[in-house]
């Protein structure tokens, strides 16, 4: 494959996501839906940053970011991302979180070649994991940190950086 397919694959991954995303916040999903008490103001957690959670009983897994919750669509994005499913924790109620919206449905983990800076690509942008201490807190996996072009990897907005 040559640079310009791979630049042209990365960007179409991207759109595909981004757009993927606007037509499910349309619908009842984890995000909108009630989780538990419907009484109890929604706030940011930043002190849960870098848990998986879910609510006890429920399927639905959220990544804890920017001290809100990240609705994981699916467990191809899932392990996509994560080292793999130890550590989920069950929390009474879900909703007590901020919703901060869902990830990409195919979310992942990139950097340009010959870099050495890991992103989250989700929702057409790129957010810059800035430490092996943060991939840890997150439980982001090494090993599945794609390699893309340089130009692909510059041509994604920056969104803000996870420490």
């Amino acid at each position: 494959m040559t640079k310009r397919s791979w630049c042209a694959a990365a960007l179409a991954l991207m759109l595909v996501s981004s757009a993927g995303v606007a037509t499910a916040s349309a619908a009842t999903t984890p995000e909108t839906a009630s989780h538990g008490s419907t009484t109890k103001p929604q706030r940011d957690r930043p002190d849960l940053n870098g848990l998986r959670i879910k609510a006890v009983n429920a399927p639905n897994i959220y990544l804890v970011l920017d001290g809100r919750r990240h609705w994981i669509p699916n467990p191809a994005t899932y392990n996509n991302l994560f080292r793999d499913w130890n550590g989920v924790v069950s929390v009474l109620d879900v909703g007590e979180i901020t919703a901060g919206g869902a990830l990409s449905d195919g979310a992942f983990l990139g950097k340009a070649s010959g870099r050495p800076e890991v992103y989250l690509f989700s929702n057409g942008i790129k957010r810059w994991v800035t430490s092996p201490a943060a991939m840890d807190k997150y439980y982001f996996a090494w090993n599945k940190i794609q390699n893309l072009p340089v130009e692909a990897v510059n041509s994604i907005p920056n969104g803000p950086s996870i420490s």
